[in-house]
């Protein structure tokens, strides 16, 4: 029986999900066709009716991955999310999130990975991280306050972000080895990366 053009579009973005899910927690080369779609719901045979490769679905997964994130840094930016930059970052580089299979934020979970694909998937990342690094940019501009050279705070953002990304990245590289270690890195991060007033008032309390 065929499908309705709503139905193969619906079936389509499932498969994107999925693979976006499960590229998070096992990288592109990890996770074969017949695993993607039956994590879809799907048969292995519907594959190429939504795709002409592998690789086209891991570029569509990659930009549905982006997209959230840039969404989500967004929503805070514009103070829509119900989340402080400052809870922004406390999530990020949380125990929970580190220990997470998959984890959230796409620069972490495909960074390693990306350098080793096709051209179409590293221009669809490299684009959805310029968009990211914007909307961080304005949502650590709302932390930092107003009055800053712009060309400044875009730098400082940029390496605040860089940090993040690095540090969670190298915690959980050794989370299994050495659990305290890997803890020691988020927490001296964090520490450092909270501006000073926020530190000494939250010594206080």
């Amino acid at each position: 029986m065929r499908i309705t053009k709503q139905q193969a579009e619906e079936n389509r973005a499932r498969v994107v999900q999925a693979a976006a899910r499960l590229i998070r927690e096992k990288g592109f080369e990890g996770v074969g066709v017949a695993d993607l779609m039956r994590a879809a719901g799907l048969t292995h045979g519907g594959f190429y009716n939504h795709f002409e490769s592998k690789d086209e679905l891991n570029a569509a997964a990659c930009a549905y991955a982006l997209t959230q994130a840039v969404e989500r840094i967004e929503s805070v930016a514009e103070g829509q999310s119900g989340e402080t930059f400052e809870e922004y970052r406390q999530r990020y580089l949380s125990r929970k999130s580190r220990d997470a299979e998959g984890f959230r934020c796409p620069m972490v979970a495909f960074g390693n990975d990306v350098s080793r694909q096709g051209p179409e998937l590293r221009e669809v990342y490299a684009k959805g991280l310029k968009r990211y690094l914007g909307a961080f940019v304005k949502a650590y501009a709302s932390e930092r306050g107003g009055g800053r050279d712009q060309s400044n705070l875009r730098a400082e953002a940029i390496a605040h972000f860089a940090t993040m990304v690095g540090a969670v990245s190298l915690a959980r590289s050794v989370a299994k080895a050495d659990l305290a270690f890997s803890d020691e890195i988020l927490d001296v991060t964090l520490g450092r990366l909270t501006p000073k007033k926020k530190r000494r008032r939250a010594k206080s309390e």
